[in-house]
């Protein structure tokens, strides 16, 4: 047996809803102990598929094991996708999860059935799409009991192929009493509409999902073709306007590996890898929080220069952002203090106040201004 035990991806916020879901399901199960009856009222029967039990057949569970089974895995995996959906997003998609493998299990078996385990599918499926490269902690219980972290891929997968391994053993006269054909049908609709959220932006998109993973192994299967081809990147000059960057690769991957040591608070790494990134194209911005972020971990570790390019990187690439003025002041404080350059910080320091409000920072622009003036900086 394997269970996940925790994933290594960062939450962002609390997944309030996925907890909401969990105990609301033990709730519903406290009350099927105390009302058996509530079972064939709300469980979902082929013969007899009722609206509703849609909707509450996930609720109920067969036994404290068939209930903790399903909340272990919809608490592991649940936690980062409600993180990703939102609230309201996610609780939608859960429940189209529990009502697309009911529909599965209604067309292809006929025995009534209970128990979140299609809805849960559903949202492991997503967590396939969003998150192939998290790495899951899981606990193993064979000749030893010991943990193993593998790739999310693998192990999710390795659940879907054991699912439709069983269920062609169903088919060919082993009995079974699980819904393999709900676990399925979830999780297909957790991996299609996942992909399709994706693609049409419903969702952000990022480094790590699929797309982008598919995204750069066809680029470099191009670029590996290329190279057997005959094509050799380093000693072929193209037209200035048509010239293909042999670094372009590079470059992806350290844009990604920026986002994931940011995702890990990994501010030195980040840092080295975002230097890096600048020593090959000097032109590349990262989006517009990480960018904002990067240069902040640039000026606490005393990177004043490459602090001020990134800040004024980030002026460039989003002139519409939120309180520009604040990355101006930092702008004039670091050409001000650190690198000799009162003409600039002048200048940042005088536009930030015109939009400045807060009085202790409206005080700070004054205060340096001042002191550039006394110590006869041009233009102020």
């Amino acid at each position: 047996m394997f269970l996940p035990i925790r994933t290594d991806v960062p939450l962002r916020r609390t997944p309030w809803m996925n907890w909401a879901i969990i105990l609301l399901t033990v709730v519903a199960h406290l009350v099927r102990l105390r009302l058996p009856g509530v079972v064939s009222l709300f469980e979902l029967d082929p013969s007899d598929p009722r609206l509703l039990c849609y909707f509450t057949y996930v609720f109920l569970h067969a036994g404290i094991g068939h209930l903790a089974s399903n909340m272990l895995f919809l608490y592991i995996f649940g936690n980062n996708v409600n993180d990703r959906m939102g609230h309201f997003g996610y609780l939608g998609f859960y429940l189209g999860g529990g009502v697309i493998a009911g529909v599965a299990h209604v067309l292809a078996e006929q025995s009534p059935v209970i128990g979140a385990s299609g809805a849960v599918f559903a949202v492991t499926g997503a967590f396939l799409i969003l998150f192939p490269r998290a790495r899951v902690t899981v606990l193993y219980f064979m000749v030893l009991i010991g943990v193993v972290e593998i790739a999310s891929m693998w192990f999710i997968l390795a659940y879907l192929a054991l699912n439709l391994v069983s269920q062609f053993s169903h088919l060919l006269g082993t009995p079974s009493n699980v819904a393999n054909v709900a676990h399925l049908g979830g999780a297909m609709y957790g991996i299609v509409v996942c992909l399709g959220m994706l693609a049409t932006r419903l969702l952000p998109r990022d480094q790590w999902d699929v797309i982008a993973l598919l995204d750069r192994w066809n680029r470099r299967r191009q670029y590996r073709d290329l190279v057997a081809s005959g094509y050799n990147p380093f000693g072929y000059v193209a037209p200035a306007k048509t010239a293909p960057n042999p670094l372009a690769d590079r470059i992806q991957d350290l844009r990604a590996a920026i986002y994931e040591a940011l995702a890990r608070e990994d501010r030195v790494e980040a840092t080295k890898l975002f230097m890096e990134l600048r020593a090959i194209d000097p032109a590349q911005v990262l989006s517009r929080q990480q960018q904002l972020d990067m240069a902040n971990h640039l000026f606490e570790q005393q990177h004043h220069a490459a602090a001020a390019d990134a800040y004024e990187g980030f002026l460039r690439f989003y002139p519409k952002a939120d309180r520009l003025e604040h990355v101006q002041l930092m702008l004039g404080l670091l050409y001000a203090r650190y690198l000799n350059r009162p003409d600039k910080a002048a200048t940042y320091l005088n536009t930030a106040l015109q939009r400045l409000h807060n009085d202790r920072e409206v005080e700070l622009a004054k205060s340096e201004l001042t002191r550039l003036g006394a110590a006869g900086a041009p233009g102020v």
